[in-house]
């Protein structure tokens, strides 16, 4: 090795549970409507190493690069380069902590063909635009038939006291509510 290098290893990603959500965004497009699922948010988690001819020069670079990150607690989308600029939360930076996520580094260096060094994990929480998009025409009208039925398990309404409402609201109007029991026609 010519000079002490700084390695980050991507050894694992798996979803981040918590950050789970299903809201959906909705957008509307003249007789259309368009629903999309939140991006999925997404741990990446990397082994930090050092790698230099002499083991004191690990050391040194390792802690040096220990104190750098644990003062990052987040990466603002603005500060990132390519893609990551596009993210709309900032990236959650978890350094050298493995309390939620119990690592064996003992096995992770046994899948290894290098001899165990020292290091420590670092946590990304990016975001992952899975762009679910569920587009389906707007319900512009409505029949609404209220009445008696005599049989709850073949619900049919009866002539008596039955009442038909229409409703077809105009493109961008909300629709009108429903009568209530005091205007409703007999």
């Amino acid at each position: 090795m010519s000079r002490p290098t700084l390695n980050l290893w991507c050894f694992d990603l798996r979803e981040n549970l918590r950050l789970r959500t299903t809201e959906m965004t909705r957008s509307y497009n003249g007789n259309s409507a368009s629903s999309t699922l939140a991006p999925r948010r997404i741990d990446v988690m990397y082994l930090v190493t050092a790698w230099a001819s002499k083991i004191e020069d690990e050391h040194q670079l390792l802690w040096r690069a220990l104190s750098a990150l644990k003062r990052v607690s987040s990466l603002r989308p603005q500060d990132c380069e390519g893609m990551m600029r596009y993210q709309t939360h900032d990236v959650p930076l978890l350094v050298a902590d493995t309390s939620n996520n119990p690592i064996n580094l003992v096995d992770l260096w046994g899948v290894l063909d290098n001899q165990m060094r020292l290091g420590f994990t670092l946590v990304a929480t990016l975001e992952l635009d899975v762009q679910l998009s569920i587009e389906a025409p707007l319900v512009l009208e409505a029949t609404i038939r209220m009445g008696r039925f005599d049989d709850p398990e073949a619900p049919r309404l009866l002539d008596e006291g039955r009442e038909e409402i229409k409703i077809k609201p105009k493109p961008g109007q909300k629709p009108p509510t429903l009568p209530d029991e005091t205007k409703r026609k007999k």
